[in-house]
Parts: C-alpha cells; structure tokens; sequence
C-alpha cells in the first residue's frame, strides 16, 4: 500500500471517476503477485527488505503499446471516423487484477477484467484512420555514454565514466484479423501484436571505504580513531592472548588466520587517495529483455448503428484470447568486482475473456492463467566450494549455495555475496462481473477468485555471516572494550568475530493461498450536475499453507517471558492450537468506497471521495519466514566473548544449537493492515484554456506491519536459553496530511503548460506503506519511541511540464505550405519537465555496538541526541547536517534519538527534448526526438552516511546519475 497522495484514483477513493461514471479504482494492490521476498531475515541489517513482482502479464512498448493502439482506436471512434468501443488489446479496466470500476463498456468494475477487450465498429464517413487496414507503431530509443556527462565527483578526484549503450526496441501491429483465402475478419475479429525488447548495459558506479595496505597487512600504526569525541587519535589494539599491546601496533604476519587472508584477497586494494571512500569501481552490466504480447479479439456483433458508443440497444459481445511472454537477463554488479552475479526470468500470461451484452445489461468473464520463473545466482555457485578452500565449517554444502561468506564491518564496507535464488510462481484466476445500466442508475456487481503457488528454493543466510566490532583487540574494561582500543579490522585479521548467524535448507518450499473477493457498487445520476457513486469490496484473502507442512512460528507467553515453537494443527503451550497456516485468518476485510462530483457553478466542480485500501500481500512475505526455521532448516545466531571467542573456522559450534534457534515469529491473531482515504478537490475554469485545482488528501493507516526484536534487553537477552528472533505483528499506524494546487494552461497558441505544489507531512511508527525498508523497533519496551516522520515523507514537492509547438508546419502560423523549408523547420516542438522537492528523512544510528551484538542484533540501535540543531546553514557534502547532534548511547542503553530526524538532500531534476514530427502520407507519421534527464547537469544527491560510528558520518555517500541524452524514433502507420 501506498499513502503517497500524489497518485490518481486509486490513492484519491474515487472523486474523479464518479464524474466520469466508470467508478472507483479498487486499490487492490498487487493481489495475485507474491513478493520475493528473500527467505528468513537479512544476514546483518534487519532494516533491509526486498521486494520483486512476479507479473509478466504486461508489455514495455517503449515507444509502441497497447495501449497507444487502443487510444489511437478510441480516438478515431470519438472523431466518427470508425473506431471502436472500449477496445484494445488486453486492457483491465479500472485497477489491475480488480478495478472499483473499469473503462468502456465492459465494465470491470470492482475486481472485474475491464472493458478493454470489447471492440464495437461504428460508421462513419471514414478517413485517414481507416479501421479496415492494419495499424502499428515501430519504434527505437538508442542511449550511450558518449552522449553523457561525466558522474560526479564527490571527493573532488576526477573520475572516470563507465562505457555503455542502450538499445530499447518496439514493434505493433493491430487491426482487422485477414487470411487470405483462408478468413476475413471483417469488422469483427481483431489482432494485435506486440513485440518491445531491449538490449542495454547500465552503467554501475560505488565508492567504498575499504582497508590500505598497510591495514591489510597488519600494520595499525597509523590508524586513527574513526569517529565520536577521541576521532583523530591513534586506534591501541591488544592481543586477546596476553591482553597487553601488539608491539607497534602492528599483527605479526603469523597471527593473522589464514581464512582471513584468504578472505581478504576479495575485498579490493585503494585505489583512490585517503581512508575514507577510497575505491571507486566504475563498470557497465547487461541487461537483456524481450516481451512478445498477442492478442485475438472476436465480436460477435457486427457493426454499430452509429459512430459514437453504439446505443444501448445493440449487442455487445465479444470472446477475447491473449497470451504475453516475457523473458530477460540481467548481470547483477557489487561495489567489489570479487562479487557478481546474474538473475535469469521468463514468464507467461494467458488470458481469456467473454463478454456477452443484451439491452442494459452486461457480464464480463475473465479466466487467467499466470507462471514465472527466476533464477539467481552468484560467480562461484555449482561452480567453486568457496567455504571448503576456506576451512569453514558448519555451512551449507548444497552447490547452489556455494559462494562467499558474507563479512560485516563498522568501519569499512563488507562483503555481500549474491544469494543464490530459483523460484516457481503460478497463478490461475477467475473474475466475473455484471453491469445493469437503469434509468440514472449503473450497478455494477461481480468478484474474482485465485489460487496462488509460490515454489521456492532459496536460503537467506547458506553461508555465514561473521560481524567484527574489535570486542578481541580492545583493552577490556566495563561493558565492553576502553575507549580508543580495538578495531573491527584488526579482529577480523586474527578471525575473531563478535557474532555469526547462519540460515539454510537443503528443502525447497511449496506455498499455497487462495484469494476471492466480491463486490458491488452503484453509479448514481442524481441530477445532471451532480453523480453519487457508493460501492462496497469484501476482501478474503488466506494465509498461506505449506504443500509440506513444513512450517513453524513461536507461541509467546504473555509478556513474552518466554516462547515455544509449533508446528501447523499443533497445539501451543499459551495459545491453544494453531491452524495449518500457523496464522489466524483474517475474514472481516470490508472495503467500502463513496465518491461523489458536483457541478455547482457552470465553472466550477467539486469532487471528494472516501475509501478503504486493504495490504492483501502481506501473507506472502510471512510465510517465507515462517517456513525457513528449524527443524526443517539450520538456524542460529552465535554471539561471542573474551571467555567463549568463536572464529571464522568454528563460527557455527554444535554445542550453540542446545537452546531454541529460531529467529522469526508471527502473531497468531496478525491482521491485514488498512489504509484510509479521503480527498477534496475545487476545479475552477479560470478561462477557456486555463484550469485551477485546489485539493486536499489524508490518509490513515491502521493495524501496519511492525518488526519487533521481543528477546532484546538493555543489558542482552531476555529470554533464557532463547536466540535473538523478530516479531512480525500488525500494530503499527500512520497518518498523513497533504494539500496540492494544481494550474494547467491547455494548448493554446503552441503552447501547454502545467504545474503543482504539494505540501505533505507524514508521520507513523513503521514506515510499511511508503515502499520504504522495514525498520525493527529499537526497544520492544518502549514502542512509542518509533513514532516519527515517515521515511516517504517530503514536506514540499513543485512539479511542472510544458509543451511548445514552434509556429512552423502545418496548420501553423508560418511555413505552412508543402516546400523543403516547410519540411525542415516546420513542426518542431520543445517539451519538458521540471521537479524540485525538499529531501526525505533520514536516521542517526549505530553499527558494530558492542552492548547490541551482544543481544543478537545489529544495526537498529539508534543515536543520543545531544540537543544541538541538526541542520547547517552551509551543509557540505563533508558535513551535510550537524554531526554534534547525535552521540553513541552509554553501553547497555537505547538511544534516545528519534526515527528520520535527519533531513535529507533536496531534489532538483530538469528534463527537456526536441521533438521532430514528420507527416507522411494518409496515417503515416514519422517521429524524431531527443531526450534529455537533468539538463543542467545539477547533481542529485541521493544518500548519506547516517552511522554515528563510523568513518564517514555526516557526508554524502550517493550521487545520481548527471545528464543522460537519448535519441528516441518512432514511426506510425
């Protein structure tokens, strides 16, 4: 879900299509798309979530689609030119997979198909768009990096720019279906054929801050404090042995572990100046697509009495096939050249469609067949037994799994390896809807059925993650280490980590769900200025089901003073029994929606809308978690000490699995979380061509995922004889406010224009529906410290496009005629867009603590705030906001700091193209244009580096991409 109040329908319940009479958008999102999200928690960072859509049902025309084809039909219907009604070639109406309410006749409704798929031939005296010939688009968009800027330099060292080129591609065909001497279609029986591919690199550019070469070898003299009150001073280390100094500060090569060596041979060597983001990795990946859509169109009707919708007397009904392919292969890149990978996809859509029509009424029948496919996998998968040269134990031996252990550091970048991934989705859908039209009244009525299979095999964590703080080689005094002594690096050169955890199966998963919803809603005329529309969605979608039954949650006590496991259909020591799907379902998802537009004044309309959006893939991501616990996988999460070390060699001892090993639980009584809409708009006609908005939008969300970490105290875990585990419930919330003005200048004289502010404020205590990462509560104990602003939340948002026909060509002021002079300078135009907005928020926090690895986690411990302003008046990109604000808290404490209190970079991003359009003859036209994202080469600052402990705090640490040109050539006939 999505409260961004910038969206159209769907985000705004419903205003703007109770005046156009197609109803509301369902809001229903991603319902028969399971997100892959990667089983079992993160290896280090809980604060990072994935998300990948499996829905190949869809074209990327670049340039040429469907939908351009069913616009340029409608077009022509609506010029009484022949055309068609609804039309086109796989549309779904209002919302994918469920609309409240579709476009055209077919309805679609509140969950129906759409009506796309029906095409009705009117007369009319005919014309340049001649509906008896086949119509297409072809198009090419060529990109490379001689026509670029160069990245921006955040050190000020000129760097070098990555080599690539882009070729994006697209080919469509639609018209009357003809055989000759076999079938002549007519005006009834329609093709279209898509084709767009694309075959392109990506240019990929990092800094990373990784160790000098004295470092790698041991030699810490020169090594300085990083951060924090002492930063500048010369880092001690000890020997864990004799707890005394290293003699000059260095590791004699013979105490440096031999898997650390090995290790250290794929972390890179500087090769820029400095000990702080000094290596720079430029490089350019492959990204290979290719997306084939066809689809078959029969009407059983023949032409229409008229050129306009048909009347309602005459017969609508039509079948509908389709079928879509998509496949692409995409080389994944790292900021260490030592790590790489590649994720292959492929997938099918078919769907089929009947519509049957009599007098006012209308049913739209809908079947969907959907399979995907995805494959990962990293350089040394099935290929190199990394852990075995390595001399690491207790890992998986699975050869897909194969691979580098993952490597956590507070003050230098790690390494991450791919994760190896293939996984199987299937779904197969059912959807009817009705629509009855009587007197002012359009009733719409209908629900849809899926079943879902989600067959994955993929382990989070197969080969270790091994977290270094420099706990070994600091003086040990109260708590942890003195001050000023040990390093994260120096520990990981003698193979000391402070923590390790580990994740995998040798099974793979076969998940199962059903989803079924019903819905109806009436589109009511009450007078001719005034329309009232009013429908009601039940939402009933199942927790998932393992073929297997190879699931398991945990069963908390109150309090959780302690936890148990259980397995589907057991029952629980506190709770009672457990379903199969070891969550409760939650069956009381009523959606209501209400919409209404009213002209009162002959130029002014008033919209507003109310309506409920429900999160129905939150399922999927649970029972990822749920089935990758023990017994049926290898969990554990290992914390060491001065008395009990653990090493790279021996991270994952036999003797540490006694205790309970899981690490995620669920809820039993978790429930769908909701988000509540609610918008006014004023539209005035300030003149015939010049259109003010003023609006408002709220939303409100309830019962929202929040990650919780139940077993961490201040002083380490809670529970004994119980591992660090997170708690995924639905009890967090949100609020937002946001009112827009919107000026739009319509054509007028050549020239367009159009513009909006927005000031937003969103705030919540779990950042769930913003499409930002899941962010684990800092203290279970004191939930209402994670209230603050949302990590989507932009406070000021200006936005503004224009169009300008330069008065030259056709049907315009000068060069009008037919001569080469007309033809070179005329119909030209100059179009583009500009965005300027305030920056998203951002949170202080701390990595490699040595109180919260000692609890089993990492990473979500946040800041003290010391009471100084956050914001500078000169921010640099050495300091962008006031590091003196924020402090690590006293070991053994939670910081007293709130979520994003750090405000981030502004945005400022211009885009312009020359357009070249070029009449042929009849309906042929030949277009030019060159296209350009961040004109002025303004740097777009993306991100900084928020970890208080660390080398870099306060800095910029991510710039997006400086000028890009393209060249785009479309052709239609």
């Amino acid at each position: 879900m999505n409260a961004n109040p910038s969206g159209d329908l769907s985000g705004n319940a419903g205003a703007m299509a109770a005046e156009n009479g197609n109803g509301l958008t369902s809001g229903r999102e991603n319902s028969g798309d399971i997100p892959a999200l990667a089983p079992g928690m993160t290896a280090d960072a809980p604060t990072e979530s994935v998300a990948f859509s499996g829905n190949m049902g869809r074209s990327e025309g670049f340039g040429g689609n469907n939908e351009e084809m069913r616009q340029r039909i409608q077009e022509a219907r609506q010029r009484g030119e022949g055309g068609a009604q609804g039309g086109g070639p796989g549309g779904r109406g209002g919302g994918d997979r469920g609309g409240f309410g579709g476009g055209g006749v077919g309805g679609g409704g509140f969950g129906g198909p759409g009506g796309g798929d029906v095409i009705f031939l009117g007369g009319g005296r005919g014309g340049r768009f001649n509906m008896n010939r086949p119509h297409g688009v072809l198009s090419y968009t060529l990109g490379d990096s001689a026509l670029d800027a160069k990245p921006y330099s955040l050190s000020g060292t000129p760097i070098e720019k990555p080599e690539y080129v882009q070729h994006r591609f697209a080919a469509l065909l639609g018209g009357p279906l003809k055989i000759p001497k076999i079938y002549d279609g007519g005006l009834k029986t329609f093709f279209f054929v898509a084709y767009s591919g694309s075959r392109a690199e990506n240019p990929f550019d990092a800094f990373s801050t990784v160790p000098t070469l004295a470092e790698r070898a041991g030699d810490f003299s020169a090594t300085t404090i990083r951060s924090g009150r002492n930063a500048g001073l010369p880092v001690q280390i000890y020997d864990p042995q004799t707890q005394q100094p290293f003699a000059d500060n260095t590791i004699p090569s013979f105490r440096i572990d031999p898997a650390a060596a090995a290790l250290l041979k794929f972390i890179p060597a500087p090769n820029l100046p400095g000990e702080e983001q000094n290596f720079h990795r430029v490089t350019s990946v492959t990204n290979d697509l290719d997306n084939l859509n066809l689809r078959l169109i029969h009407n059983f009707s023949g032409a229409t009495p008229s050129g306009g919708r048909g009347g309602r007397g005459g017969g609508r009904n039509n079948i509908n096939f389709g079928f879509n392919f998509r496949q692409s292969n995409n080389r994944i890149a790292n900021p260490f050249p030592s790590v790489a990978g590649n994720t292959k996809a492929r997938g099918m859509d078919a769907p089929i469609g009947f519509v049957r029509s009599k007098g006012k009424f209308s049913n739209n029948f809908r079947f969907d067949f959907n399979r995907n496919r995805i494959a990962t996998q990293n350089l040394y998968a099935s290929s190199q037994d990394m852990a075995s040269q390595l001399g690491i134990a207790g890992v998986s031996e699975n050869p897909l799994d194969w691979g580098l252990p993952n490597l956590s550091f507070t003050n230098f970048a790690g390494i991450r390896d791919i994760t190896p991934l293939l996984r199987r989705d299937q779904t197969i859908s059912l959807s009817d809807t009705m629509i009855w039209t009587h007197e002012k009244h359009t009733f719409r009525w209908g629900g849809d059925f899926r079943r879902i299979q989600l067959n994955t095999f993929s382990n989070s964590n197969p080969r270790g993650t091994f977290l270094f703080t420099g706990l070994f080689t600091g003086s040990p005094g109260a708590g942890g280490p003195v001050p000023g002594t040990g390093l994260d690096l120096a520990d990981f050169l003698l193979g000391l980590p402070q923590q390790t955890s580990i994740q995998f199966t040798g099974n793979g998963y076969y998940f199962r769900g059903n989803s079924w919803d019903l819905f109806g809603q009436d589109d009511w005329k009450l007078r001719g200025n005034l329309t009232l529309n009013v429908g009601l969605r039940y939402e009933c979608v199942s927790p998932y089901t393992e073929k297997n039954q190879r699931l398991v949650n945990l069963d908390a006590a109150p309090g959780f003073t302690t936890v148990a496991p259980v397995l589907p259909g057991q029952a629980g020591p506190f709770t009672g029994t457990f379903p199969i799907t070891l969550v409760d379902p939650d069956r009381n998802n009523f959606a209501p929606r209400v919409g209404i537009a009213w002209k009162p004044l002959a130029k002014t309309v008033v919209r507003a809308g109310y309506g409920i959006n429900y999160n129905t893939g939150a399922y999927a991501s649970i029972v990822q978690q749920l089935a990758f616990q023990p017994p049926f996988s290898f969990t554990e999460t290992n914390v060491a000490s001065l008395s009990s070390p653990l090493s790279l060699e021996r991270g994952f001892p036999t003797a540490a699995t006694a205790g309970l090993t899981n690490n995620f639980g669920a809820d039993r009584n978790y429930r769908l979380g909701y988000v509540q809409l609610w918008n006014l708009d004023i539209q005035r006609e300030l003149s015939p061509t010049l259109i003010l908005n003023a609006g408002y939008t709220g939303s409100k969300g309830t019962r929202l995922d929040m990650q919780r970490a139940p077993n961490r105290g201040s002083d380490g875990l809670r529970i004994p004889g119980v591992e660090a585990f997170l708690w995924e419930s639905s009890e967090a919330d949100s609020i937002l406010h946001s009112g827009t003005v919107r000026l739009r200048q319509r054509m007028h004289n050549g020239l367009s224009l159009g513009g909006a502010y927005t000031f937003s404020h969103s705030i919540d205590n779990a950042s769930t529906i913003g499409g930002g990462a899941v962010v684990v509560a800092q203290n279970d104990l004191d939930l209402a410290a994670e209230r603050g602003r949302s990590s989507f939340d932009q406070r000021h948002k200006l936005t503004a496009d224009y169009v300008f026909e330069l008065p030259f060509g056709s049907n315009k002021r000068w060069l009008s005629g037919e001569g080469w002079r007309a033809k070179a300078l005329g119909d030209w135009q100059i179009s583009g867009d500009a965005s300027l907005g305030s920056g998203l928020p951002f949170t202080a926090r701390i990595l490699g603590d040595f109180s919260d690895v000692s609890r089993g986690t990492n990473g979500t411990l946040r800041a003290n705030a010391t009471g100084q302003p956050v914001s500078l008046d000169h921010p640099t990109i050495l300091e962008f906001f006031n590091t003196a604000a924020f402090a690590v808290p006293p070991r053994g404490t939670f910081g007293n700091a709130g979520r994003n209190t750090i405000g981030g970079p502004g945005q400022v991003n211009l885009n312009m193209a020359l357009t070249k359009n070029i009449p042929l003859r009849e309906s042929r036209a030949l277009e030019i244009r060159a296209q350009a994202n961040n004109i002025f080469n303004i740097p777009q600052f993306t991100s900084l580096n928020t970890v208080v402990n660390s080398i870099g705090f306060g800095q910029v640490v991510g710039v997006a991409a400086m000028r890009r040109i393209q060249f785009v050539t479309r052709f239609r006939f």
